[in-house]
């Protein structure tokens, strides 16, 4: 998928700029999900590694040939102690987040686990989509620009100081698709971009959009393959000299 992005080799860049993960699978609502006593039951399944167990309210909004409406749901979130991995669930939707990512391994072992943990408890029949998001933030240099980081087709008038320094507002978007996988970019200056010290935004967000009968083998395998297209995006997006910089990072 996406063969425009070249061939990575996959290394641990022990260095990243990750600021979050995030992977998510919205399926067919399950009654179960949107209860206390179903998303306890889950909890009970994934205690030791998410001891605290909050209930939240997520807002629907509908819109209809009459307008538009919204609702407040609940939902349940399990996290760790310091709230540096959480996994969200509601009757249509479980959500995996991290502030603490190390490899895909570790992450989809976590993900496998809280989807079993669902299914044990629901008979899900629909997989409407699912998700798999990277949040960079890269430090500029010391004379706050990026251009030994950042590739320059991603920078625009940000590689220039002049600009820099009076910038306001300077995010992009680009939505790429290739088969039933959309490849969605952002990055720019999100963060007062007059401060010379605000970090670059390299958003990856990667996702399959057609509607599938749930498998969770299935869905493993997808995730798998957007982890993949995210990954050479990520690499197309920062040159080579830097990716290998935050590789050696393993050794520090």
């Amino acid at each position: 998928m996406f063969d425009f992005l070249p061939f990575a080799e996959v290394v641990r860049l022990s260095g990243a700029p990750l600021r979050q993960v995030i992977a998510q699978v919205r399926f067919g609502g399950q009654s179960m999900l949107g209860t206390h006593e179903g998303a306890a039951v889950v909890h009970e399944a994934l205690a030791d590694h998410y001891p605290r167990f909050l209930t939240e309210q997520q807002q629907v909004v509908t819109m209809t040939a009459t307008g538009a409406s919204s609702e407040l749901l609940p939902q349940y979130r399990l996290t760790d102690l310091d709230g540096a991995w959480s996994i969200v669930i509601g009757r249509e939707h479980l959500t995996l987040e991290t502030t603490r990512y190390a490899t895909w391994t570790s992450f989809r072992q976590r993900l496998e686990a809280a989807l079993t943990a669902v299914e044990d408890i629901t008979n899900i029949r629909v997989r409407e989509r699912v998700g798999l998001r990277y949040i960079n933030h890269i430090e500029p240099d010391d004379h706050g620009l990026f251009s030994q980081k950042v590739q320059p087709e991603l920078l625009g008038p940000a590689v220039d100081m002049g600009w820099r320094r009076h910038l306001n507002t300077m995010i992009s978007q680009v939505i790429a698709e290739d088969g039933e996988m959309q490849l969605l970019l952002r990055y720019g200056l999100a963060a007062d971009p007059s401060n010379l010290s605000a970090p670059y935004l390299i958003d990856v967000d990667c996702a399959k959009v057609q509607p599938r009968t749930f498998s969770l083998r299935e869905t493993l395998d997808d995730f798998d393959a957007l982890n993949d297209v995210s990954y050479r995006c990520f690499c197309w997006c920062v040159p080579e000299a830097y990716r290998k910089q935050l590789a050696s990072a393993v050794d520090d």
